[in-house]
């Protein structure tokens, strides 16, 4: 009735796969010669993660994260004022310069305190592997208000003083100030 299929072992049967020659395999040629990659050692790229920045590494980080979000901002800006003049029809006069202030001004205090409720960082400093406090302070009820604080602070400054102070002293002033600094993910 029923009758059993016998089939060959598969195993057993030598699998013969022609393999090109060095030569002809232009994958093989391509990363024969190492010696000048010696980069990834030294930046830390091929063996993992580096310690965490502190200092002078850290303001120079941030620096770099507020350059971002400054691009960032000025872009938004950029569009948010020809949106304005496009609706009011208003033409382009000088007076356009104090309300692209205004805009980047109250943009930018806006983005620091969304971005870095919700995300715990900026745009920026999330290039840059930074965050804003620890995740346990994150958590906590007051996050939000040392948020708006510390943003408050910065355009309280012109969003230039305090940066440039932590880059000469090398500490986070604006989150001494706060209670809310930046950390290195």
């Amino acid at each position: 009735m029923y009758k059993e299929r016998v089939r060959p072992n598969r195993l057993s049967l030598p699998l013969e796969i022609p393999r090109p020659s060095e030569s002809s395999d232009p994958l093989k040629n391509l990363f024969r010669d190492r010696q000048n990659l010696q980069w990834e050692t030294g930046t830390g790229f091929h063996s993992g993660p580096t310690g965490k920045r502190k200092g002078y590494k850290l303001t120079l980080w941030s620096l770099a994260a507020s350059s971002i979000d400054a691009l960032l901002l000025v872009a938004m800006s950029c569009i948010f004022l020809m949106v304005f003049v496009k609706i009011i029809k208003i033409p382009i006069t000088k007076g356009l310069l104090e309300d692209f202030a205004l805009i980047y001004v109250v943009g930018s205090w806006i983005y620091m305190i969304t971005t870095r409720f919700f995300m715990g960082s900026s745009i920026g400093e999330a290039a840059c592997d930074l965050r804003l406090g620890r995740p346990q302070e994150r958590l906590s009820a007051w996050y939000f208000v040392r948020v708006v604080f510390r943003a408050t602070l910065i355009v309280i400054t012109g969003l230039v003083i305090l940066p440039l102070l932590s880059l000469v002293f090398g500490r986070d002033i604006p989150g001494m100030l706060s209670g809310l600094k930046l950390f290195q993910e």
